[in-house]
């Protein structure tokens, strides 16, 4: 990647989640402070978004083959492999539920400078890639689009994109063309609390090696940087099953949130 090439960097915000214009500004700031070349944020969405003026919004409401009753809205993902859609030979996606906690050149580093097409993570909890961060060049992957399109397997049936991904692409025993990011490089908010619940010591060091930390599930950013719900929805609970000691301490919250913050936010 050249040095003062700009990198598109594109997210996705559908659905009625009502704190979605705070998760994208959120990105934007993360970005400004920890993205080593210049670049373009582009959110695909399918409403528009009350968010910082520099981040671009393209409309992704009218892409009807996900118009379908009964189809997963995160089906809708699988339109970044649609080279019409997205017109960059390649570009960085990442999903707006992770924070960045630090400088992504190491990261950017090993997705551009690898030959495969398709840059993606090893699930945490399961045997399948992850698509909460990845980097695409949508011409070479098309395949993915296509055989949503025809459906090939039934995206009825998966439980996410990113299943769906993954069985495309060995269907088409296309595996060569998908390399994953190093371990540890993007972890598991919820993998790392597990960790700590067996051994708080341990934390410390997988959040200070991580550039990206995701969150999956329950807790989300704004309910676990809320001081009610962390004391209602998690502390209590934890200490309802005789779990005594803080899995992630105050400390390694407070740097999280530091990091999750507006542009201009000090």
């Amino acid at each position: 990647m050249l040095e003062k090439q700009v990198t598109p960097v594109v997210c996705m915000a559908f659905g009625a989640f009502p704190y979605a214009d705070k998760y994208i500004d959120c990105l934007l700031g993360m970005l400004t402070r920890h993205c080593p070349a210049p670049f373009r944020l582009i959110c695909y969405t399918d409403r528009p978004r009350a968010v910082h003026r520099d981040i671009e919004q393209r409309d992704c409401s009218a892409w009807p083959e996900f118009d379908v009753q009964g189809m997963p809205a995160f089906m809708r993902k699988l339109g970044l492999f649609n080279p019409a859609y997205v017109e960059f030979d390649e570009y960085v996606f990442l999903d707006l539920t992770l924070i960045i906690r630090k400088s992504m050149q190491s990261l950017f580093d090993f997705a551009f400078s690898r030959q495969e097409d398709l840059v993606m993570l090893q699930d945490w909890h399961h045997d399948c890639c992850n698509s909460s961060v990845m980097r695409i060049r949508p011409r070479q992957m098309r395949f993915i689009y296509d055989a949503f399109i025809s459906r090939e397997l039934s995206p009825f049936s998966f439980p996410g994109d990113q299943d769906f991904i993954h069985a495309i692409v060995a269907a088409h025993g296309q595996q060569h063309r998908v390399a994953l990011l190093p371990d540890g490089m993007v972890i598991s908010f919820k993998h790392t609390v597990r960790i700590g619940r067996r051994d708080p010591t341990q934390t410390q060091p997988v959040f200070e090696a991580a550039t990206i930390v995701k969150f999956h599930g329950r807790p989300r950013m704004h309910q676990v940087f809320n001081p009610i719900y962390r004391l209602f929805r998690i502390r209590l609970r934890d200490l309802a099953k005789g779990r005594w000691h803080r899995p992630v301490s105050p400390g390694e919250l407070r740097e999280l949130q530091s990091h999750w913050r507006p542009v201009g936010r000090n």
